[in-house]
């Protein structure tokens, strides 16, 4: 069964040309001038992927890409752009675009990025269905908001909670706990599920450059500053930002984003438009933050802005009672899923020797682990020699 590809595009030539190539290269292609014709199609027909122009009057590219986070976060959306829309694609792509196109495009280059943009839907749709962890009790949740214990419920009810309310939450725990994906989950139950998810990762940007990432550049307002951007301020209205590893953050930057909480509003460096902070801020970091105020290493103002709620996300160590009941069961029918392998759950001696681990790397290490040894086991009832590394 060949993949299907919806195109939406409203210049008739150059559907004409992406039906043509695209059926040649071996999908089956429906294409529409806009939005609105391409609705009833999308909810009645399974997609691999969607290709759309960015521009277009009517629904744009963007408004479609928000619909289709929406009501089918899983499909790919690749976006057709021109030179002069490049920053919006760029945008697009943080809010949750597979890729983007650059008019006029090469067949080679949309060919690739189709590829890998089918090849990802199918490893999602491999994933367990939600009846099997409706199955283990544990619902359709993010991975750390998993498990029967009473601690794990106090903490989805605590997540619950916040969901509802637009204030900001600084989230501690150690690296692989899951707070980006439980970041996700609070913004896809907001008020703001409309708007875009946007993240960075600060310990990921040298302080240098920090102060262009959070609030964008003009052209020339610096020497390295060749272009207009927007910075992540800019491009969460509306949404919800997530900064991870807050206490990354620069003093210079600490500084420039109070006095951006203080105002309620922001500028780019270089530019005179106000942009008003109208998105939710979400912060994570590994340190305690006790420490950090103690030994004035962050902004005591811009902590009281940013830390409104809390949460704290325990390590898999403090989990036990989760990691036997739920997490070794739906991680082994995951990878059996994702790998095309069938397996079994472990023995008691294998669940034992799990349960006795620190696992350091938490959620993703275990993962890992279990994904490996699934994959040894060829199909055999899974045992401790698959699990232990050679």
């Amino acid at each position: 069964m060949r993949d299907r590809i919806l195109v939406i595009d409203d210049e008739p030539n150059l559907r004409k040309i992406l039906e043509a190539t695209l059926t040649r290269e071996g999908y089956e292609v429906s294409s529409f001038g806009g939005f609105e014709e391409a609705k009833v199609s999308l909810n009645t027909e399974d997609y691999a992927a969607v290709i759309t122009d960015l521009q277009m009057p009517g629904a744009t590219g963007m408004e479609v890409l928000q619909y289709l986070k929406q009501y089918s976060p899983d499909l790919p959306v690749i976006l057709i752009t021109a030179f002069g829309t490049i920053e919006r694609a760029v945008a697009a792509m943080h809010a949750g675009a597979f890729d983007f196109v650059l008019k006029p495009f090469h067949n080679e280059e949309l060919f690739r990025i189709l590829s890998k943009a089918v090849q990802s839907r199918i490893r999602r749709k491999r994933e367990p269905a939600p009846e099997l962890m409706s199955a283990l009790g544990i619902g359709p949740v993010p991975l750390p908001l998993f498990g029967r214990s009473p601690d794990a419920e106090r903490f989805r009810s605590e997540v619950e909670r916040i969901t509802r309310l637009d204030i900001p939450v600084l989230m501690t725990g150690e690296t692989g706990t899951g707070k980006r994906s439980v970041s996700r989950e609070i913004h896809r139950k907001s008020s703001r599920v409309r708007g875009p998810f946007i993240q960075l990762n600060l310990e990921a940007v040298p302080p240098v450059f920090q102060i262009t990432e959070l609030f964008g550049a003009e052209k020339g307002s610096t020497p390295l500053d060749l272009f207009s951007k927007p910075g992540v301020l800019e491009l969460a209205q509306g949404g919800t930002l997530l900064l991870e590893e807050i206490d990354a953050l620069s003093i210079e930057a600490q500084n420039r984003l109070f006095t951006a909480f203080e105002n309620e509003w922001f500028s780019r460096n270089g530019g005179i438009k106000r942009f008003p902070l109208d998105f939710r801020i979400l912060a994570t970091t590994q340190k305690d933050p006790a420490l950090l105020l103690r030994d004035q290493r962050f902004h005591v103002e811009l902590f009281q802005k940013i830390s409104v709620e809390t949460l704290h996300f325990k390590p898999l160590r403090d989990r036990k009672e989760d990691l036997g009941t739920d997490f070794i069961p739906y991680l082994t029918a995951r990878a059996s899923a994702k790998l095309g392998v069938p397996a079994t759950l472990p023995a008691e001696e294998v669940v034992e020797w799990l349960l006795a681990q620190d696992w350091p790397g938490n959620l993703g290490e275990l993962e890992a682990r279990i994904q490996r040894a699934v994959s040894r086991s060829c199909g055999a009832p899974l045992e401790l020699r698959h699990f232990i590394r050679d």
